[in-house]
């Protein structure tokens, strides 16, 4: 499963963390005074270069390993500010001590004034401080934002309705800045609180009703609120059938009792059990999304031209509409609109009926190679996958990515029956990937689906790599489309 979004920031936010600490250090001197300033690039001036590169480098390293021990790249979404401050204050504390310690290093014998660098680094911390904190509440305040706006959500499955469950679903309730939004519950009995004030509980079914469940909903994380020993055959079936999925199962019970103690409860968040979870390394991660940001972007500037003159081709033409723009499933199920150049006569999905028994492909996918509704220029168009560059602005905006399964059509997947062949909806979908690249409409479903699991289960950057550069020679050769 790919990592959230939160992952990537925070990857990005070591990078520009260490970025602004440079920064205050440099501020701290200016405001020491320009004679200092001086003093520092002179003595600089008398030191070798490779011995003030491999200090600075040890420097930033030091920054970095301080503030990870201080809880700075970890998810805070359910934490206060009050431990946040209490982390910044001590992490700011600390680089201070590095960076007179830098400072002491690189400075010639001649022009150490250790009462000169210790107000440096007097101000470089508190400067520190003032800029961390400012980044880390206007971080929390955007995704706060973003979160009441539906983006960043955590879609939840709790499984279980005892005490603990219950208690922890209000916390959710109460705090909708921590981003996480619950689908409901699955239990075979429903266990009340005994106060009369106790809420009802969303209870979506048995535990039968999981498999219906994951298939129909948005579902990122199962939460199992159960007693492990008790439901222990009940709870390896549904990490199991998670597993099929791609989703991430955790829990919040105990070992034993049904309605234990809820001191692990800390500031709103239950302390977790780790029961399945195939996450993608989240600096691998960011460097995928990095370069579909870098590359979809330069790719609509330099296609400009080739899209311009696409988008006349199909006006003048054909009746109807520039973009074909149509609701695909992408990652965690959730539903997205796709836009692609249109490549079919107008309203050709109303004529699907005409043609779906013409299908020429197994499983629930439809391809038909001489389909009627194709207009001359789409022909050109799919034989080409030109039709396919507006997907770039769905890879910028970040519902797609360069390489991943292929996104389909609601259509499609309400024809799926089994559950392996959803785990595929555990990624982004891509532009193109191994489908695309050995055959296209030429491979059958079921291997299909069986080169996207193994696309997920050998995802490296490095296959990406290859599945882009593999792409170009397909492209040409137009095998397999249709």
């Amino acid at each position: 499963m790919t990592p959230s979004n939160r992952k990537t920031f925070l990857e990005l936010g070591k990078i520009g963390d260490i970025g602004l600490l440079f920064s205050c250090l440099g501020v701290a001197y200016g405001l020491m005074s320009r004679r200092h300033l001086l003093d520092l690039l002179n003595s600089l001036e008398t030191r070798h270069p490779i011995q003030v590169f491999i200090a600075t480098v040890l420097l930033a390293f030091g920054w970095h390993v301080t503030l990870r021990s201080n809880n700075f790249y970890v998810s805070r979404r359910v934490e206060g500010y009050f431990k946040e401050t209490l982390d910044v204050c001590f992490a700011s504390i600390v680089c201070a001590l590095f960076s007179l310690l830098w400072m002491w290093l690189i400075s010639s014998p001649a022009r150490r004034d250790l009462a000169s660098l210790g107000i440096v680094s007097l101000l470089f911390c508190v400067l520190t401080f003032a800029v961390l904190m400012l980044a880390r509440l206007a971080g929390r305040v955007t995704m706060r934002a973003l979160r009441s706006r539906g983006h960043n959500l955590r879609h939840i499955l709790i499984v279980g309705t005892n005490r603990r469950a219950n208690a922890f679903a209000e916390d959710l309730a109460q705090h909708p800045e921590w981003g996480y939004h619950l689908q409901g519950f699955v239990d075979e009995q429903q266990w009340h609180e005994k106060n009369s004030d106790s809420r009802p509980v969303s209870l979506l079914g048995g535990f039968d009703a999981v498999p219906s469940l994951l298939r129909t909903l948005p579902v990122d994380e199962v939460i199992v609120a159960l007693p492990l020993a008790t439901f222990y055959h009940q709870i390896a079936e549904i990490v199991v059938l998670c597993r099929q999925h791609g989703i991430a199962v955790r829990s919040i019970g105990t070992f034993f009792a049904p309605e234990e103690s809820l001191a692990t409860l800390l500031s709103g968040a239950a302390d977790t059990i780790t029961l399945h979870d195939e996450s993608w390394d989240e600096h691998a991660s960011m460097i995928k999304r990095s370069a579909d940001v870098i590359i979809s972007f330069s790719l609509l500037v330099a296609l400009a031209p080739v899209l311009l003159i696409t988008a006349l081709l199909i006006k003048l033409t054909s009746n109807g509409p520039v973009l074909f723009t149509q609701t695909r499933l992408g990652y965690g199920k959730r539903p997205f609109r796709i836009f692609k150049f249109r490549t079919m006569v107008q309203d050709a999905e109303k004529l699907m009926a005409q043609v779906a028994h013409l299908n020429e492909t197994q499983g629930p996918t439809f391809k038909l190679k001489n389909d009627p509704r194709i207009t001359p220029v789409g022909r050109f168009l799919r034989k080409t996958s030109l039709d396919e560059l507006p997907q770039l602005i769905n890879v910028l905006v970040g519902d797609m990515s360069l390489v991943g399964p292929r996104p389909l059509p609601l259509r499609d997947y309400q024809g799926f029956s089994q559950d392996r062949h959803r785990r595929r909806f555990s990624v982004k979908p891509g532009i193109t990937c191994l489908w695309q690249v050995m055959g296209r409409s030429s491979i059958g479903f079921e291997e299909w689906m069986a080169l996207d699991i193994r696309y997920i289960e050998q995802w490296s950057v490095w296959l990406d790599i290859k599945i882009l550069f593999w792409t170009i020679p397909a492209v040409f050769r137009g095998s397999g489309a249709v």
